[in-house]
């Protein structure tokens, strides 16, 4: 399960439009919805994971800019199928 592109995938759609629904509403509603809020929380623990991202990627010739940006927005669920080779990274 873990080697098939599908599931990961599957995982980065379902962030991807977690994403969405924090930013409408982050931008349309109350300001405070826990939705946005937790959309924070990740997004601070996504910022703690990217020294973890680069180790786990070195030597996969990886820019700097796309480790960052695809921590940032899926987490381990871009950076662990990378490593595995399920994600072409170059």
């Amino acid at each position: 399960m873990l080697d098939k592109k599908s599931f990961w995938i599957a995982q980065n759609l379902a962030i991807a439009a977690f994403w969405l629904a924090a930013l409408v509403l982050a931008l349309s509603g109350p300001p405070m919805h826990r939705l946005v809020l937790v959309a924070l929380v990740i997004f601070a623990a996504h910022v703690l994971e990217l020294p973890l991202a680069f180790r786990m990627l070195r030597g996969r010739d990886v820019s700097a800019l796309r480790v960052c940006l695809m921590t940032l927005l899926f987490g381990f669920t871009w950076w662990v199928p990378a490593r595995r080779g399920v994600y072409a990274v170059r």
